[in-house]
């Protein structure tokens, strides 16, 4: 005699490998991406100009810290000795 608590195994198994199966196809994939395309195309249009806009701000942050950089290596040069200075007692 089969115990209920297999039986209830056995059928959640079937169950689980059923729906694997049914996932796993290629029917059901190709179904998802199409109820999913709008979506992700509608939040796409949404996010773009932002996009855009960020990588334009990282473009001239980026420009103005290298121009910067070129700024204070002159100012270092002009100063020369100057800048770096001993201590010197007489």
């Amino acid at each position: 005699m089969v115990s209920n608590e297999s039986l209830i195994n056995i059928n959640m198994a079937s169950i689980k490998d059923s729906i694997i199966q049914y996932i796993q196809h290629e029917d059901t994939k190709k179904e998802f991406f199409s109820m999913i395309e709008p979506v992700y195309k509608n939040i796409y249009n949404e996010i773009y100009p932002y996009i855009w806009f960020v990588s334009i701000y990282m473009v001239i942050l980026t420009f103005i810290i290298l121009v910067n950089l070129v700024l204070l290596i002159r100012v270092l040069n002009n100063l020369g000795s100057f800048y770096i200075s001993t201590y010197e007692t007489t």
